[in-house]
């Protein structure tokens, strides 16, 4: 078996992390943002054997741990964190190495089919882009209080809402109400994540998603980027949106779950 050291990251080893990552944009998206732009609020670990660097773990908002790498090297990253309970996000290899640590207990998704919500990235870039709006949507932005409209919508605190409006945001409103809503608050510079991707549920059937994900996705294409959203593997009319739509599934498959750490 191969040793593996793990430590803290440090500046020193910063570079030589965000090279790792750059092999896979869209696998480490979130990683990398973090690193670039929200260090004070992330714990990192990297996993090193024979000087090479082989994997990852970031902790983030001291709930979530987000592991990517060689599988070798999981347990001796997951040793790393003291959180007691935590929103993994993994690549399927991993399973195994977290539930030695870790009892899964509950998906990410309320949509997924048992305790363990699988996801897929689907990607939109200009060639297979196909818009379809069929409503009037409206750009929105925090500046302008709809903070507490979009936090109605999705059933969320305020800060989140604002953190979903700090980028790009669009919605459809219906008898003065948002009724969908789609956000890109996650941006690098040549790729974007679509987020809050969210209708209603008496509001549902009508296209608006397909409106709002549409103007989202052309704003950012227009603007040079490519971009994609993650969807449940379990949530087929989010898939049949998004593929009407021109969004592809990239081949990537995550793992997200809460799980309790098991005793000792």
């Amino acid at each position: 078996m191969r040793s593996i050291r793990t430590a803290a990251l440090r500046k020193s080893v910063e570079k030589r992390l965000l090279e790792f990552m750059s092999r896979d944009r869209i696998g480490h998206f979130y990683a990398v943002y973090d690193v670039l732009f929200l260090p004070e609020s992330t714990r990192a670990w990297t996993a090193l054997s024979d000087g090479r660097l082989v994997g990852y773990l970031m902790e983030y908002d001291k709930r979530i741990l987000y592991m990517r790498g060689d599988v070798s090297a999981a347990v001796p990253l997951l040793r790393n964190s003291d959180l007691s309970t935590a929103l993994f996000n993994i690549e399927s290899q991993h399973l195994s190495a977290v539930r030695k640590l870790f009892k899964v207990a509950a998906p990410a998704d309320k949509m997924t089919v048992g305790k363990i919500s699988s996801f897929t990235p689907m990607m939109a870039a200009t060639k297979s882009f196909n818009p379809v709006v069929q409503h009037e949507v409206k750009e929105l932005s925090k500046k302008h209080g709809y903070a507490q409209a979009v936090a109605g919508l999705l059933g969320t605190d305020a800060q989140t809402a604002v953190d979903l409006l700090n980028g790009y945001a669009f919605g459809v409103f219906h008898g003065g109400k948002l009724v969908s809503f789609a956000a890109s608050p996650n941006m690098l510079e040549d790729l974007a994540i679509v987020r809050g991707v969210f209708t209603s549920s008496e509001e549902r059937g009508k296209g608006y998603s397909k409106s709002v994900c549409s103007v989202l996705a052309e704003r950012l294409l227009r603007e040079g980027k490519d971009v994609f959203l993650y969807v449940s593997k379990d949530n087929a009319a989010a898939i049949k949106v998004y593929s009407t739509i021109g969004f592809k599934p990239t081949g990537h498959v995550f793992l997200s779950f809460w799980a309790q750490r098991k005793a000792g």
